[in-house]
């Protein structure tokens, strides 16, 4: 089911922002550690490696196996010279934040105890795996942890001829930041109504920028950068090629999607209604050969109960960007939002549903280019779609969640009991209960379909079946 998974993972930016681990320095033989690695605070924040436990040994005595904060494992084997010396860590984590983190692989340094055997010939090999029953490496880049979520997934380390005697080891496991959690963090400012940097915080930002006649714009940059910092901190960047690059991100507050009754208002009379936030983010000094800057667009609004949410996807287009001028502040490095246009792409929603965007043939829905053509479509034939291929989705994951009982002449609708307590399921039921008051749910869930095409736009649509693909997904990995 990993074909799903494409969130935002198959584009060249859709790397890491952050990467959780730990700074090393020498390790004596005895494995005390020195520098920055932490043993686990009383009270962990963040994601981090709550417990490791063995699972399965063969010619090995391992003498420590524990985590060192954040997601490191420390180790001590004493390996015996017969061949197919292995042990294989049952490995918890823990992810006490608001962002979706990606596993990202292994990292050991060289002069660490005996990591120098590591990914060597004849050395220590370490693969992991989704399961215990696994039979190849399947826990890689395309594996995430939700937010406040625990995931355990399982590393066997092989020990060839050169590893015998005392090994011991210090082995980052990695965890990182896509692009798509910038959709995360900002979502949790947008429904963060409490704190002093929150969505208040962030809307004043944007009525004083309009009062003072300088628009529905603004960036990380200039006059504005002091907004970010104190929103999402003090840099932003991501990896691309192993290297660590600032971005430029520009956040736009006005209709998208058409909708009155939607989003959110500035301040004075006669200002903007009825708006949505939109992120625009690129690295820095990327010009394409025509002049434009490739820009990454994403889309939030709310409906009447306050809470917001995003809309489409992460959509990958080109922008005019200003010429630098250290003269002009407020545009430094800066690109023109309103010229954003979206490039020829295929974007997949589900395993088995696929759409067009900034085509130069075929359907109407197939060529739409602009923000606020990709927000407020309906689109019937990607609803023709969604109930075409609901066998796929829609009806095996209501069945999984619920339960249907045919009594007196109609169905009575239960939890279902055999899967209410198994791990992913209350995600799984959180994004299924979002679609479901659109859903005609017939025949004891034998049929299971969009009711109303006009119900929602497409925007709204891929965003709810989008997370249903994820959770499901989740959950058929965590549950073999």
């Amino acid at each position: 089911m990993k074909t799903g998974v494409k969130v935002l993972v198959c584009f060249a930016l859709s790397l890491m922002i952050l990467c959780s681990y730990v700074g090393f320095a020498a390790l004596s033989g005895s494995l005390t550690i020195t520098g920055d690695a932490e043993v686990m605070p009383s009270d962990p924040e963040g994601l981090y490696i709550s417990d490791v436990s063995i699972y399965r040994v063969n010619g090995v005595t391992v003498n420590e196996a524990k985590p060192v904060y954040p997601t490191n494992v420390q180790s001590s084997f004493n390996v015996n010279s017969q061949n197919g010396c292995s042990v294989t860590y049952k490995i918890t984590v823990i992810n006490d934040t608001d962002m979706t983190y990606w596993y990202l692989g292994t990292d050991a340094l060289d002069d660490i105890g005996d990591n120098s055997l590591i990914g060597k010939t004849n050395g220590i090999f370490i693969t992991t795996m989704d399961n215990y029953n696994s039979t190849s490496p399947d826990f890689n880049t395309l594996d995430w942890v939700p937010p406040r979520t625990e995931r355990i997934f399982y590393a066997t380390f092989e020990f060839g001829s050169n590893a015998r005697g005392n090994i011991s080891t210090l082995v980052n496991f990695k965890f990182g930041l896509h692009m798509g959690s910038i959709s995360d963090e900002f979502l949790k400012v947008l429904n963060d109504k409490t704190s002093q940097y929150g969505y208040y915080y962030l809307a004043d930002a944007f009525n004083e920028n309009y009062a003072d006649g300088e628009g529905t714009v603004i960036g990380n940059f200039g006059n504005d950068l002091d907004v970010f910092t104190n929103l999402f901190g003090p840099s932003l960047k991501i990896n691309v090629d192993g290297v660590d690059v600032p971005v430029t991100i520009m956040v736009e507050r006005r209709d998208v999607d058409g909708k009155a009754g939607t989003g959110d208002s500035y301040d004075s009379n006669g200002s903007p209604s009825g708006c949505e936030y939109t992120v625009y983010i690129t690295v820095d000094d990327q010009k394409n050969a025509d002049g434009k800057a490739t820009v990454f667009a994403v889309s939030y609004t709310c409906g009447a109960d306050g809470v917001w949410y995003m809309i489409g996807e992460l959509y990958e287009g080109k922008c005019v960007q200003y010429d630098h001028d250290t003269s002009n502040t407020k545009f430094d490095s800066a690109f023109d939002v309103s010229t954003w246009l979206a490039v020829k792409k295929d974007y997949q929603v589900t395993d088995d549903i696929t759409y067009k965007v900034g085509y130069e043939q075929g359907t109407n829905f197939d060529k739409l280019l602009t923000i606020d053509e990709l927000m407020s479509v309906n689109d019937q034939e990607f609803y023709n779609k969604v109930n075409n291929n609901s066998g796929k989705l829609l009806k095996p994951v209501c069945n999984i969640l619920y339960t249907y009982v045919h009594n007196n002449g109609q169905y009575v609708e239960s939890v279902n009991n055999n899967n209410r307590y198994k791990p992913g399921y209350d995600a799984l039921k959180e994004a299924f209960d979002k679609i479901k008051p659109y859903c005609l749910i017939a025949n004891g869930a034998q049929e299971v379909k969009i009711q109303n095409a006009n119900s929602l736009s497409r925007a709204e649509l891929i965003q709810l079946l989008e997370a249903i693909q994820l959770a499901y997904d989740y959950y058929l990995e965590v549950n073999p």
